[in-house]
């Protein structure tokens, strides 16, 4: 880093010192921050005080809560459990979901066939078991959709904090 034509020594001096904590110097800093510590005692002053309040910082013992680490791992693991729940229930409901169309299209031809039996029977226009056909297509996804409300209910119902993170949504 080279100094700017106004600065002052002693504050690229501060600069340097404190950067050398923080992301370290290149070499040539390196060297000319020991060469001006070297000849400056408010700068080596100033250099010894930021040292001995990082020394103190690193000793300073701070008192905790007793419990505190348990409560908080408490609090973790309960998380982990929620989190292992939640993709469990998203596993299930994918899993349905994918099996929900499987069958529909899997049974497309079948349902074709008995409405297109059921208009021919019942002499209904093309449009009306055509459109019953269409309907069809819209029982699984009611299904699932019935599903997977009754599923929020009841996993808000079992949790708490599932339901406070949908509201923000």
């Amino acid at each position: 880093m080279k100094p700017h034509m106004n600065e002052d020594v002693h504050e690229r001096a501060r600069r340097l010192i404190d950067m050398e904590r923080v992301e370290g110097l290149t070499p040539a800093d390196r060297s000319w921050l020991a060469d001006h510590l070297a000849a400056c005692e408010m700068c080596a002053g100033s250099a010894a005080q930021t040292e001995a309040a990082l020394r103190a910082l690193r000793t300073a013992s701070v008192s905790l809560p007793r419990g505190l680490a348990a409560s908080a791992q408490l609090i973790v693991r309960r998380r982990a459990e929620e989190l292992r729940a939640q993709h469990a229930r998203n596993v299930a409901l994918v899993i349905g979901c994918t099996l929900s169309w499987v069958i529909g299209v899997a049974s497309a031809p079948l349902v074709w066939k008995v409405c297109a039996w059921l208009g021919a029977t019942l002499d209904l226009p093309r449009v009306v078991w055509v459109l019953g056909f269409v309907t069809w297509w819209f029982v699984p996804l009611s299904v699932m959709g019935l599903v997977v409300l009754w599923l929020r209910r009841r996993w808000e119902s079992e949790s708490p904090a599932f339901g406070s993170r949908w509201e923000g949504r």
